[in-house]
C-alpha cells in the first residue's frame, strides 16, 4: 500500500544547505495556516522561543524575524494562511547568510506578492467536571493591498487555574506538638483580552513594520482551610501590558542590508490578598509598575561567497517601581548597552562555522534617590561549528559565554532599607555567568525521521540564590551570589514516522532530558543541586493526519515535575505526576474545524513539602517540623470551533 506521504511532491533543493517545500507538499496533512505547514517540516522541531527575553524562535518571516515581544511566534504563524504562503526554505549551516542564532536548522517562510484577504473567528469553551463552562472567543482579520499590510487579532478568554483543587496539608512537629491536618479546597480564574495590530508597507526602498497590543487581565482565587480555626485566603489581581514597536529593514549595497527597531513596552500589576481567620481579616498589597524602551540595529554584508559579516548595537533601558505592604518600595533602573560583532563561514555543503563576540556595558541601581550605580562590562564571546559528513549526519559544537538576567524582585529585596543595614559591606547583586559547552550529534532517515543526541556542559559563576546574613544574634534570609557551580544535561530526541506500521501520517515524538549539578550550599557549606533543577523530564507524543476521513488526532504524555529548592532556614522540594492530553481535529467542510480536547486525563497530582529548621538557620539545627501538601487536580475538556475566510 502506498501512503499519501510517499505520493507527496518532494522537496526541492534550491542551494547550498537548503531544501524548498511547496504548499501542495503539505495537502497530506491538512494544513491550513503557516503554523501548520512547519510544524510538519521533515525533521524541523519547532521552537518559539521567548520573545520576553529577545529569543526569537527558529522561524523567519521573509528572511526576519518578528520585531514585537507581546505575540509569540505561534500566535503569528498561525494568523497566516496557507495560501500566501510562497515556499517554506529549510536552511541549515546559515546557508543564504540567514542568521542562525544558535538554532542548528530554520524555517524561513516567503510569503507570496499577492492582494489577499483573510479572517478567522473561533468560539471555545473549558468543560469542568463540575458541569461549568468558561468560554473564550478569538478573532483575526488580515489584510494585503500592494505593498501595504494590515493584520488585527482580537480575544477574549476565561480560564479556571487547573493547578488548585482539592487536598490535604499535614504539619508534624519535633516536640510533644500533636500533628496537625487541614482539608483545602481551592479554586482560581484569570480573564484575558488582547487586541493587537500589526501595520506594515514599503518606504524609501525599505519595509516598514509598526506593531501595537494591550493585554488587560485579571485573576482571582480563593483558597479554604478547615482545621480548628476556619480560614479562607483570597487573592485579587489585576494588570495589563501595552507594547509599541517599529522596525525598517532594507538592502544597502548588493549583499548588504540594515534593520533597525524601536520599542516599547509597560506592565502593571496591582495584587491584593485577604486572610480571614475567626472573624478576623488581614490584608496585604503589591503593586507594580514596569518598562522597557529598547533601540537596536544591525548591520549584515556577504562579503564573499559563504562569508557574512554582522555588525550591531542594542540599548536596553528597564525601570521597575514596587510598593508592597511587607517591605520598603523600591525602584530599580537597569541600562545596557550591548555591541555586537560576528562573522559566518559556510565553506561548503558539510562544513560551516560561526565566531562573534557581544560585548555588553550595564549598570544597575536601586532606591527612590536612585543613586549612581556601578557599571560592569561582561564579554560574551561564541564559536559555533557544523560538520555534516553527509547529508542525513550532522555534528555540531557550541561554546559561549552567557549573561543572566537580574531579577529585579530579588534586586529590589536586596535593597530595601531593613536588609541593606544589616548587610554592611555585603557584596552586590551580580547577574550570573556561564560558560557553555554543547556538542549535538544530529540524524535524518526516511522521509521524517530525525534522532537528535545533545550533551551540554556549563560552569556558572556568581550563581544566584538565597544567602544567610547573621547580624545580632538574627540570621536573615536575602538574594545573593552564592558562588560557582557546575551542570551537566543530556538530551535526546527522536521524531518517528509510522507509516510503514500501517499509520499513515503518523509521527512519534520521543523526548527526554537528564540534568546534573552542583554547587555549595552557602549555609551548611556542603555540596547540592541547583534550586528549582529538575533531574529528569521526558514526554511521548503521537499524532495522526487522516486527510480522507477529514480528521486529525493526537495524544500526549509527560512525566511532570520534581525539583528542590533551599532556603536558610528550610528546604522545599515540589512534584507534579504526569500529565495526558489527547485531541482530534475534524474539518466537515475545509475552511470549518472542530477541535476537541481533553486535558489531565489521569488527573495530576501536585506535592508540596517543606521541612523548617529550629533558629530559622539550617547550619547545625534540627527540623521542628514538616509540612506535606498534596493536592489533586480534576481532568477537563476543551471544545473549540475555528471559521475561516
Amino acid at each position: 500500500m502506498t501512503s499519501a506521504l510517499a505520493m507527496a511532491a518532494p522537496a526541492v533543493a534550491t542551494d547550498v544547505g537548503q531544501q524548498s517545500y511547496a504548499p501542495d507538499y503539505f495537502n497530506q496533512f491538512q494544513a491550513t495556516s503557516a503554523l501548520d505547514m512547519v510544524t510538519r517540516l521533515p525533521g524541523f522541531v519547532f521552537d518559539g522561543g521567548n520573545a520576553s527575553r529577545g529569543v526569537s524562535g527558529n522561524v523567519l518571516i521573509n528572511g526576519k524575524r518578528p520585531a514585537a515581544k507581546s505575540e509569540s511566534l505561534g500566535d503569528v504563524l498561525g494568523r497566516i494562511p496557507l495560501a500566501a504562503v510562497e515556499r517554506i526554505e529549510l536552511v541549515t549551516n546559515g546557508a543564504g547568510g540567514i542568521d542562525m542564532q544558535g538554532y542548528p536548522t530554520v524555517a524561513n517562510l516567503l510569503l507570496k506578492q499577492m492582494d489577499l484577504v483573510s479572517a478567522s473567528a473561533s468560539a471555545a469553551s473549558y468543560l469542568l467536571p463540575d458541569g461549568s463552562l468558561q468560554p473564550a472567543l478569538e478573532g483575526t482579520y488580515n489584510l494585503k493591498r500592494g505593498d501595504r499590510s494590515i493584520n488585527l487579532a482580537l480575544g477574549w478568554t476565561r480560564a479556571p487555574d487547573m493547578a488548585q483543587g482539592q487536598g490535604t496539608r499535614t504539619t508534624v512537629y519535633a516536640g510533644a506538638t500533636p500533628s496537625a491536618a487541614v482539608r483545602i479546597n481551592g479554586a482560581g480564574l484569570a480573564d484575558n483580552k488582547v487586541v493587537k495590530l500589526n501595520y506594515g508597507q514599503d518606504l524609501a526602498d525599505g519595509q516598514l513594520t509598526i506593531n501595537g497590543a494591550l493585554t488587560p487581565w485579571t485573576y482571582q482565587s480563593q483558597a479554604s482551610y478547615d482545621a480548628a480555626a476556619h480560614t479562607v485566603n483570597s487573592n485579587d489581581n489585576a494588570g495589563r501590558t501595552r507594547e509599541q514597536g517599529v522596525a525598517y529593514s532594507r538592502d544597502l549595497a548588493p549583499g548588504a542590508s540594515l534593520d533597525l527597531k524601536a520599542l516599547y513596552r509597560t506592565a502593571e500589576v496591582n495584587a491584593d490578598a485577604a486572610s480571614a481567620t475567626a472573624g478576623v481579616t488581614s490584608y496585604s498589597y503589591t503593586n507594580t509598575a514596569a518598562s522597557e524602551k529598547v533601540v537596536a540595529g544591525q548591520l549584515s554584508w556577504q562579503a564573499l561567497p559563504g562569508v557574512t559579516m554582522r555588525g550591531g548595537l542594542e540599548h536596553v533601558v528597564n525601570n521597575n517601581d514596587a510598593s508592597a505592604s511587607y517591605q520598603a518600595d523600591a525602584q530599580v533602573h537597569e541600562s545596557r548597552l550591548e555591541g555586537q560583532l560576528s562573522s559566518a563561514w559556510q565553506v561548503d555543503s558539510g562544513l560551516s562555522a560561526e565566531a562573534g563576540l557581544k560585548l555588553e556595558y550595564s549598570s544597575l541601581s536601586v532606591g527612590t534617590e536612585q543613586p549612581d550605580a556601578p557599571a560592569h562590562v561582561y564579554p560574551k564571546p561564541r564559536l559555533r561549528l557544523a560538520l555534516s559528513p553527509s547529508p542525513a549526519l550532522q555534528l555540531r559544537l557550541r561554546m559561549e559565554r552567557e549573561i543572566s538576567q537580574l531579577n529585579f524582585g530579588d534586586a529590589a529585596a536586596y535593597f530595601d532599607n531593613p536588609n541593606k543595614a544589616i548587610r554592611g559591606d555585603y557584596p552586590e547583586l551580580l547577574p550570573a555567568k556561564t560558560w557553555l559547552c554543547e556538542g549535538a550529534l544530529e540524524y535524518h532517515f526516511w522521509e521524517r525521521g530525525t534522532a537528535v543526541l545533545t550533551y551540554t556542559q556549563s560552569h556558572i559563576s556568581d550563581v544566584i540564590d538565597r544567602v544567610p546574613v547573621r547580624s545580632g544574634g538574627a540570621t536573615y534570609d536575602v538574594a545573593g551570589n552564592i558562588g560557582d557551580a557546575s551542570t551537566d544535561a543530556v538530551t535526546g530526541l527522536l521524531n518517528l514516522p509510522t507509516d510503514s506500521w500501517s499509520l499513515p501520517q503518523g509521527q512519534l515524538k520521543l523526548s527526554t532530558t537528564w540534568r546534573s549539578s552542583s554547587v555549595t550550599d552557602p549555609t551548611t557549606l556542603t555540596a547540592r543541586r541547583l534550586s528549582g533543577e529538575n533531574p529528569l523530564a521526558w514526554r511521548i507524543e503521537f499524532t495522526q493526519d487522516l486527510p480522507q476521513q477529514r480528521t486529525a488526532w493526537g495524544v500526549s504524555v509527560d512525566n511532570g515535575w520534581s525539583n528542590d529548592s533551599w532556603q536558610v532556614a528550610e528546604r522545599d522540594s515540589s512534584s507534579g505526576s504526569g500529565w495526558a492530553r489527547a485531541y482530534v481535529n475534524y474539518r466537515p467542510e475545509p475552511k470549518l474545524t472542530v477541535t476537541l480536547e481533553l486535558n489531565n486525563l489521569a488527573g495530576r497530582t501536585i506535592s508540596y513539602d517543606r521541612s523548617h529548621y529550629s533558629n530559622n538557620d539550617r547550619l547545625a539545627s534540627a527540623v521542628d517540623f514538616t509540612e506535606h501538601n498534596i493536592t489533586r487536580t480534576q481532568p477537563y475538556a476543551m471544545l473549540r470551533v475555528r471559521r475561516d475566510w
